[in-house]
């Protein structure tokens, strides 16, 4: 019986199938079997399955790695195609599947729309389904469950329960943030919200636990991701004014916010990948007003081309100088390239005739360090990875001539034979 699943879920007793093993999906899935929920990973990549079953992670994420094959070892976590006998076999059904941006910036709700038809093949008398994957506001409301409701002919909370319960986890910091950070759940009902609530307090007990409605819990999301963006485009903008009045934008932040606590200006530098620019677009395409966040995307985005020019006003044209980019993934110590703002930067260069060399310690294909710091004109500093922190040296007996620090990690200080130039810092 459905009202019998909370009980079930806080004994362990529970299974859970997770459609989808993306970065998102599989880490989820992973930290539920450490949990003691025998946990099912599905995705349609067979590939995927094939490495996910090996114990491999199909992205970089070395301590998840870890657990994932612990979980295998223990025969709490599985990986397969079949989605069917997966979601019969299950109590909940978390729904992971990307909603990756397209044409005009609209969500693609391909993969959705495949997992809630596969969803609504299967019987799901008596059990969850949990959305997790981002979605426009007043998704789960009027497409999700009207679909069950149709295909099925199952009365919500009563046959099955449904909650939104949208993912807010930094990519690569799942194995903390799970277990800390507060979970929203907007369910439509009572009975769903105690099967949602019990499924993320197995977790952790002391977790947080915040509910609303469902489409509130989807805009919670996207008003959290999208307060972080556009706080991020604000800083860029401080960084170009700063550059034109010949000063460090980046001292100027650290004087403007140090013991003030209404301050709280984050540094500039890049901002992108494959979350946060497209957030608000799921608000600003449907509004008939001027949004601020349309010109926050438009600042953002405009950043590489910005870094690209200053330096074409300083050294002319780039035109077959040889240029080393550190760093082609969207985030620090990660592999994930999906609209990143470095990749971005690098198309630019090449645009305009660079011939550019990228080291990625995380990026398979890229060059090695020492290929890419042999006697280049210009090394830029895209990506601020833990493990380029080091480099200064290095790049300062390169024989370039500027090094190019998008991020800010470096200081003047640290180079005697290299001018040292960063985004925000005015000459």
């Amino acid at each position: 019986m459905l009202s019998q699943l909370p009980q079930r879920i806080k004994e362990g007793r529970a299974t859970v199938c997770v459609l989808g093993l993306g970065r998102i999906g599989l880490p989820l899935g992973i930290v539920f079997a450490r949990s003691g929920l025998r946990t099912i990973g599905v995705d349609v990549d067979n590939e995927r399955v094939s490495r996910v079953t090996e114990g491999r992670m199909p992205f970089h994420y070395p301590v998840m790695e870890d657990w994932l094959r612990e979980a295998l070892a223990k025969g709490m976590f599985n990986a397969t195609n079949q989605s069917r006998e997966s979601i019969e076999s299950s109590e909940i059904v978390v729904i992971t599947v990307g909603t990756p941006t397209g044409f005009q910036c609209q969500l693609d709700y391909s993969q959705l729309h495949l997992a809630m038809h596969e969803v609504a093949q299967a019987d799901i008398k008596n059990k969850a389904l949990i959305i997790r994957s981002t979605a426009v506001p007043g998704t789960l409301m009027n497409i999700v469950l009207p679909h069950l409701v149709t295909k099925t002919g199952l009365k919500p909370g009563v046959n099955f329960a449904l909650a939104a319960c949208p993912e807010r986890i930094l990519e690569g910091r799942a194995h903390v943030e799970l277990y800390e950070l507060p979970e929203i759940i907007g369910a439509i009902d009572s009975l769903s919200s105690a099967i949602a609530r019990e499924l993320f307090l197995k977790i952790d007990s002391r977790k947080v636990i915040l509910e609303t409605s469902p489409t509130g819990a989807e805009l919670a999301k996207l008003f959290t991701n999208i307060y972080r963006y556009v706080n991020f485009a604000l800083a860029n903008e401080f960084a170009i004014w700063a550059e034109r009045y010949g000063e460090d934008a980046h001292e100027i932040i650290r004087v403007a916010n140090e013991g003030y606590p209404r301050s709280n200006i984050p540094r500039p530098g890049f901002a992108g990948g494959p979350c946060l620019g497209k957030y608000g677009f799921l608000l600003d395409n449907n509004t008939t007003f001027s949004s601020i966040i349309s010109v926050a995307w438009k600042l953002n985005e405009a950043v590489p081309q910005h870094v690209v020019t200053s330096l074409m006003n300083s050294l002319g044209s780039l035109y077959g100088k040889r240029i080393a980019v550190l760093g082609l993934a969207f985030k620090a110590n990660s592999d994930d390239v999906r609209l990143s703002p470095s990749a971005k930067l690098v198309e630019t260069l090449k645009a305009y005739g660079a011939e550019v060399l990228i080291h990625d310690p995380y990026v398979e294909g890229t060059s090695s360090l020492e290929d890419v710091l042999k006697n280049p004109e210009l090394v830029i500093l895209a990506t601020n990875h833990s493990n380029f922190k080091d480099l200064a040296a290095t790049i300062d007996r390169s024989g370039c001539k500027i090094i190019y620090d998008v991020s800010g990690i470096y200081k003047p200080e640290n180079f005697t034979r290299v001018e040292y130039r960063r985004f925000g810092r005015g000459r």
